[in-house]
């Protein structure tokens, strides 16, 4: 008796692909190989929250769009696992992102405020890993914010 998938044609069909196949990778660094390491200007399109499959652990997804100078209309992700070695990591993310929160119990409710906002991402490749940072937001003079305080 033949394997069969669920609408009854042949598993044997796939050979078809096995070619193709072998020419694939599951390495999601492949994702953004094409896009340049370097500084670019994007716009959140999502934000929200939602566990690890591995570990239940709750995390941060952003799907951001890239904006330019290249890369243009490239969608990419940002992930921030939250575990107690990473709470530092998550508000500097979201301050970045220009959301401050009293208490984490709040981030739920407000991630949505984050939704079509500005940022700056940093994309940097090491030992073939692709990550994409966060930047601190430049003022309009192109300088990086120091806050109001500033006497001069």
């Amino acid at each position: 008796m033949a394997l069969t998938t669920q609408n009854d044609a042949p598993a044997s069909d796939l050979a078809r692909f096995d070619e193709e196949w072998s020419k694939t990778t599951n390495s999601s660094d492949d994702l953004y190989a094409d896009i340049p390491d370097g500084v670019y200007d994007a716009v959140i399109e999502d934000a929200h929250l939602t566990e690890t499959v591995s570990t239940g652990r709750p995390m941060v997804i952003w799907k951001l769009r890239i904006r330019g100078p290249q890369a243009a209309n490239r969608a990419v992700t940002r992930t921030r696992v939250i575990t107690e070695n990473t709470l530092q990591y998550l508000r500097e993310d979201l301050e970045k992102c220009g959301l401050s929160v009293s208490r984490l119990s709040e981030l739920p409710a407000r991630l949505g405020e984050l939704v079509d906002r500005p940022v700056g991402i940093d994309k940097r490749t090491k030992d073939g890993r692709s990550n994409f940072y966060f930047r601190r937001q430049a003022s309009r003079t192109g300088e990086m914010s120091l806050g109001d305080d500033v006497p001069f």
